[in-house]
């Protein structure tokens, strides 16, 4: 019974996590936008959305869309700012788009204006509020961001540092440990916890406490593009790997493999490359090829799917708490009918099965077979099919966010099919698979070496030890402390 209300709890968490993701509608060329590839996205004080794209410029008012074409000739030189691709809007409606040594400025009607930089200056930043400052840069202590909180600026610079000034006058600095000099920067601001979120390099993501001056690492991956907060507990990441989702509570970091569309649809995580959320609590997101997606919570309105997946999971936990009832009533009644059964409850067990240290092993080892088993009656070509899969999952052991979108590329199949074929093969999803292959890698590492339940669940490609612990409950029935313990 314990464990079947447990399986009630996770469901419910499982419809709760449903209801706070998105669902995207595409807004592109047939649209009237100037290319499917979007590398910003910023709001107007007047509500419309700007994305860039390579070559223009657009602006969608909500059914329509403004082009005008960025080229060079309406370019200036900047020369103190080597960062990447940055987009400002300032009080005055106008538009700063910041490229390596290039910056384009645009009044509200997109029309370029020439004379925005002053001759004293090679770099610009505009802060939350809107307010313009012009820069000139120090070699030897780059500025790489600006931003203002509560009438207090900080900048943010290329060696870690971050000062604060109130009033014009400086008021304290505290350095971040980096791997090295910085080159990009972008900075989200979180009102609400007086915080800053950082990515360095498009490689780190740091986060300054304001109140503490501390700073925390949260996260490292390959090619972080952008960071938007979506709600008062929630910040998402886009990568050139996908997408990542951080509770800004536990600072605990997921990957979200694909996004949905309102049509039913799915486009994989690892075709976005940006993500922006306006004032009305609207996700932006900016793609390679889709477009640009708008998204919002969804909600079974909003599904394309007959039934919403919220009664479907009613309906399975209502069945649930029915065969736990039934299960509950006929070992209750199966009692009543035999009062002798339990005058020795030892017995059976004492005979059945030995209660040493020394059966565990083996019962572990009788359960990985059982996970990793494989049906005799595989064709020569399906069993290869599976021992590539295999061989894949075990190259990438090490990568948290190898994902199954990843194996199906590998494999050079759509997730759709390669769901049709592990689930006709094996009888397991291509998760469930993957998870397996990496359940064993870690229990051939807790037996066979000294390392940490951290460091097996980093090895065995886990985002996490609990997450680890989670798996291992699941598949084999025992946590890895446990094993741990008995190996030790």
């Amino acid at each position: 019974m314990k464990r079947t209300y447990l399986y009630i709890i996770v469901l419910l968490c499982s419809i709760t996590c449903r209801a706070q993701q998105f669902v995207f509608s595409s807004i592109d060329t047939s649209n009237g936008l100037s290319s499917n590839c979007v590398l910003h996205i910023l709001q107007l004080h007047d509500g419309r959305i700007v994305a860039t794209t390579p070559r223009s410029i657009d602006l969608w008012n909500g059914h329509s869309c403004q082009s005008i074409r960025k080229d060079s000739l309406t370019s200036l030189p900047l020369t103190g700012y080597r960062g990447a691709y940055h987009v400002y809007v300032d009080k005055a409606n106008r538009l700063w788009v910041k490229d390596c040594k290039k910056l384009w400025c645009y009044d509200a009607q997109l029309h370029p204006i020439s004379d925005c930089l002053p001759d004293s200056a090679n770099d610009v930043y505009v802060d939350d509020q809107g307010d313009v400052f012009f820069i000139r840069q120090d070699t030897t202590h780059l500025l790489l961001d600006l931003k203002t909180l509560h009438g207090k600026q900080y900048r943010f610079y290329a060696n870690g540092e971050v000062t604060c000034q109130e009033g014009g006058h400086f008021s304290y600095s505290v350095r971040a440990s980096l791997d090295s000099t910085a080159v990009t920067s972008l900075v989200v601001t979180d009102t609400l916890r007086e915080r800053f979120y950082q990515l360095v390099d498009q490689k780190l993501c740091l986060e300054f406490d304001t109140k503490t001056h501390q700073w925390t690492e949260i996260f490292r991956a390959d090619r972080l593009h952008t960071i938007s907060l979506t709600d008062a507990n929630t910040a998402y990441i886009v990568s050139r790997d996908g997408m990542w989702k951080i509770d800004l509570t536990s600072r605990k970091v997921e990957p979200i493999g694909q996004v949905m569309m309102t049509d039913g649809s799915y486009i994989s995580s690892s075709r976005l490359n940006t993500i922006y959320t306006d004032r009305d609590g609207n996700v932006w997101v900016g793609s390679y090829d889709h477009g640009l997606l708008k998204g919002r919570p969804s909600s079974p309105s909003e599904t394309a799917h007959p039934f919403p997946i919220e009664i479907i999971w009613a309906i399975v936990i209502i069945a649930i708490c029915l065969l736990a009832f039934i299960g509950f009533w006929l070992k209750r009644r199966k009692k009543n009918l035999n009062p002798n059964a339990n005058l020795n409850p030892n017995a059976n067990s004492l005979n059945s099965q030995p209660s040493t240290p020394n059966s565990q092993p083996s019962t572990i080892n009788s359960k990985l077979s059982t996970l990793n088993s494989q049906p005799s009656a595989l064709s020569p070509v399906d069993h290869e099919l599976i021992t590539r899969a295999t061989s894949f999952v075990e190259q990438n052991l090490a990568t948290p966010n190898y994902t199954v979108e990843r194996l199906a590329q590998d494999l050079c199949m759509d997730r759709t099919g390669l769901y049709k074929k592990m689930t006709t093969m094996l009888g397991k999803t291509p998760t469930a698979f993957i998870r397996s292959i990496r359940v064993n890698h870690a229990v051939q590492l807790i037996q066979n070496t000294s390392l940490t339940i951290t460091e097996v669940a980093e090895q065995s490609g886990f985002s996490s030890a609990s997450y680890m612990a989670k798996c291992f409950q699941e598949d084999l029935g025992k946590l890895p402390s446990d094993l741990h313990k008995n190996q030790q």
